[in-house]
This record gives structure tokens, sequence and C-alpha cells, in this order.
């Protein structure tokens, strides 16, 4: 999973920016998998790869706010 999470991670902002969305989706996710060609879909890895996403948005938005 944390491999995965390193893959996705690169790819993250560039969809936030372009959603303007605060925090990754499942659909930004499978999209960004689909796309690099990345394995490990299943649906409880999501749930797993999406809550470190988001944690790590959470603490560098935190961190730039200070």
């Amino acid at each position: 999973m944390d491999q995965l999470v390193q893959q996705v991670r690169p790819h993250v902002s560039a969809l936030l920016e372009r959603d303007g969305n605060e925090s990754v989706t499942r659909v930004q996710l499978r999209e960004i998998l689909r796309r690099e060609g990345l394995k490990g879909g299943r649906n409880d890895r999501l749930s797993l790869v999406l809550q470190e996403l988001r944690s790590d948005a959470t603490t560098t938005t935190r961190s730039s706010a200070q």
C-alpha cells in the first residue's frame, strides 16, 4: 500500500488544482491508477490509499497556513 501511495502522490496536486477540490476523491484516484497503468486498485486498498493521501494533504495545508 505504501508503494502505491508513493506512486500516486506526485499526480494528486495536478488533479486537485484541475478539479478545484481540497482532497483527492476515489474517482480521481481511479483516474490516476488507470492513466499511469498502476495495479492495486481494489476497493479495500483504495480506502487506505485515500486515507493516507488525505492525511498528507491535511498536514501540508496546515504547514502552509502557518
